[in-house]
């Protein structure tokens, strides 16, 4: 029994890798002249599905596909497992095909919750078993590059392997072949790309890449390697050897007397699966003797997202070990605030895409400077990277994001030549190099006596301001100019006859902000806080704040706030959101509707049909009303003032156990000379940001 269990996937109850390898074979020894058909198949956008419906949902489609596959196979003289995350494979006679083809030609995943249907798309690939000597691993191989043909095809969700397709195989088990050899003969050669201060172009640090100088095939690409190792878990062994091959470098040229700087490497998001991934970066280090902050390590948000809790984990203890670490691409992810907000990281690495639209009036330079700011009141350091014009380094430069990386300045470059750019001392910022963060803005002067000079406080940058808390009431007692400029006041006596602050935030985030004051006075530190209020002028704004308790008298308690206005970048993230959730129902229905109660028209997300398209808007306030006679339900007045009032309309959902409310009607269809029925769905989503939207979402039935 428990040799059998090695062999399941606990999740599924179906075969793991391992068990489907043993029962595939022991099915051809059994069955030597059948001819059999290899199935690989996964669904599309998975992390999709975690995201929007929790990681338990996600399981729970897992599950249904397990579920599905053993009743479409139930009587086949055949296999089926899960190969990982959301890979399926199975193995059946060929000339089943047909009867399996509305299983494997679907191509799309039904998913259940609480009462409502969602489906997700999949893809497949074929491979038609003509060899039985290549093994069973190879056989799996070759469906699962036929499924990579038609990924995101929602036309054609299947494809069958050919002999077109064996290239790619024989190349990747070429390299695969050859990493052994690679690694033991130093292929790999770590190449370095400085960072460097903007105003100068001095050299403060470097970060290490990696290139594969093959004897026979000459200088292979990263991009053809690289996600080959990830995919087969080389990654670790690779990145391993460049930790190795950093710090041995680093070693050397501080005990020749020469000037290092500190040296970013990526930590793959492979690596983080690894149970050792910590004590193998501590040992290298300890190995070479080097103070842990002269290795950085550059982690990405796409790994943080895959295993939140497992990264955050061993991030921090990496950190309060001493390495320094950097988010690579960050503006790159879905979520890049949030990301932030939850993994301790000392340097941010932004992602160029922001300078996509430079010089021509978008978004994306107002967000490009608002990060940068943003970096700079949370004592972090901003590296732009990817700079490659002289337009962007000014750009750069005038926002005061100091350093970049890029070939505006120096392209990636072997070991040796960056060794001698160490070399020349007019080329390097040694004391830049050391320091770690970012102490661009000293906040200690305004804990000082200097914060009775009017002048210094009037003028710092951003918005100060000193409240005053007595119990759960906080107004606000000192302000300077940035903080008028911020809150749209006109004068210095709108402030201070409206200086409660409670009377412009929600209870739910005046509650909040009262939680991190608390917090503030507990841990004698400065503590981060995003704080939602509406300005003097009614608009309502998002500010990120640093809060710091200054001491009490009484029950008089004194707090500063550092603040800066994030509403551009929330309302990017939110815009980001909003499309996500919505991609997602858009395969699910033929139109998808945002209700405005305020006006009461609904605003058109999607619609499958010519009679409308994006961004219209229809009354719908009579909806009920316009179709009670074909509407299937007791309920229909009720229903009808749900549609009028929010509140109504919140009950019904709140007393409802699947959250929504679905109501079938019918409509006359003049093409089809008669009537057709129609399934409305209407629930409430809150976004990341606490924001509700009511949605309905229409499909024929």
């Amino acid at each position: 029994m428990e040799g059998r269990e090695k062999l399941i996937d606990q999740l599924t109850g179906i075969y793991n890798l391992e068990g489907f390898y043993k029962a595939t074979e022991e099915l051809f020894a059994k069955n030597p002249d059948k001819e059999y058909i290899i199935a690989y198949w996964d669904v599309q956008r998975f992390k999709v599905i975690n995201e929007l419906f929790g990681r338990s949902a996600g399981d729970e489609v897992l599950k249904s596909m397990a579920d599905r596959i053993r009743v479409a196979y139930k009587g086949v003289e055949g296999t089926y497992g899960r190969m990982e995350s959301d890979n399926f494979v199975a193995c059946f006679p060929a000339d089943l095909l047909e009867k399996l083809r509305e299983f494997s030609d679907s191509g799309e995943i039904i998913y259940t919750c609480e009462g409502t249907e969602y489906r997700f798309a999949a893809c497949y690939g074929l491979y038609v078993v003509t060899d039985r000597s290549i093994g069973i691993a190879s056989m799996v191989d070759r469906s699962r590059i036929a499924m990579d043909t038609v990924k995101a095809n929602y036309v054609k969700p299947f494809a069958y392997y050919d002999e077109s397709m064996r290239e790619s195989i024989v190349k990747e088990q070429m390299l695969m072949s050859d990493c052994d050899a690679a690694i033991r003969e130093k292929q790999f050669e770590v190449y370095y790309q400085p960072v460097c201060n903007a105003s100068d172009g001095t050299i403060i640090s470097a970060e290490a890449l990696v290139r594969w100088k093959h004897p026979e095939r000459g200088m292979i690409a990263p991009d053809v390697f690289i996600p080959l190792f990830e995919r087969n878990g080389y990654i670790n062994i690779l990145d391993k050897y460049i930790w190795d091959r950093v710090c041995a470098m680093l070693k050397r040229r501080r005990d020749q007397g020469l000037d290092i700087v500190p040296i970013s490497t990526n930590v793959s998001q492979m690596d983080f699966y690894n149970k050792n991934l910590c004590e193998d970066i501590i040992e290298i280090v300890e190995k070479y003797e080097l103070n842990p902050q002269l290795l950085r390590l550059e982690v990405t948000e796409s790994a943080y997202a895959d295993d939140p809790k497992r990264v955050r984990e061993i991030v921090e203890k990496l950190q309060n070990y001493g390495f320094v670490i950097l988010m690579d691409d960050f503006g790159s992810g879905y979520s890049s605030f949030n990301t932030l907000k939850e993994l301790p990281v000392d340097i941010l690495k932004i992602d160029m895409k922001f300078m996509d639209d430079l010089g021509k009036g978008g978004k994306s330079a107002i967000i490009l400077e608002s990060i940068v700011r943003m970096t700079k009141w949370m004592s972090l350091r901003a590296v732009a990277e990817g700079v490659e014009t002289e337009e962007e380094l000014n750009f750069l430069k005038s926002i005061e994001c100091n350093y970049i990386q890029g070939y505006y300045f120096y392209r990636p470059m072997p070991e040796k030549e960056f060794e001698n750019l160490l070399n020349d001392p007019a080329l390097v910022d040694i004391k830049s190099a050391v320091m770690v963060g970012s102490n661009e803005n000293d906040f200690s002067i305004l804990y000082s006596e200097s914060l009775k000079s009017e002048g210094v406080f009037q003028n710092m940058l951003g918005g100060l301001s000193i409240y005053e808390r007595v119990d759960d009431r906080m107004e606000v007692v000192r302000v300077n100019k940035g903080y008028y400029e911020m809150m749209k006041a006109d004068n210095i006596g709108m402030v201070a006859e409206e200086r409660l602050i409670g009377k412009y935030m929600e209870e739910k985030d005046y509650r909040e902000l009262l939680e991190k004051c608390a917090e503030a006075e507990k841990t004698s530190d400065t503590v981060h806080a995003q704080i939602r209020r509406r300005r003097y002028d009614g608009e309502e704004i998002w500010l990120d704040a640093k809060i710091r308790f200054l001491g009490n008298k009484g029950k008089r308690k004194m707090y500063y706030f550092y603040l800066m206005d994030i509403t551009a970048i929330k309302k990017a993230e939110e815009e980001v959101y909003r499309n996500r959730y919505s991609k997602a129902l858009f395969r699910v229905f033929d139109k998808v509707y945002r209700l405005d109660y305020d006006t009461g028209y609904a605003e058109v997300l999607h619609s499958v049909d010519g009679d409308m398209k994006e961004g219209d808007r229809v009354y719908y306030r009579d909806f009920f009303d316009k179709f009670q006679v074909n509407i299937v339900s007791k309920n229909r007045t009720e229903y009808s003032d749900a549609m009028k009032d929010k509140a109504v309309m919140d009950r019904i959902l709140s007393e409802s156990r699947s959250g929504g409310l679905s109501v079938d009607y019918r409509i006359n269809n003049p093409e089809k000379m008669g009537f057709e029925w129609v399934s409305a769905t209407f629930f409430k989503v809150e976004t990341g940001h606490g924001e509700e939207h009511y949605l309905v979402c229409i499909k024929r039935i």
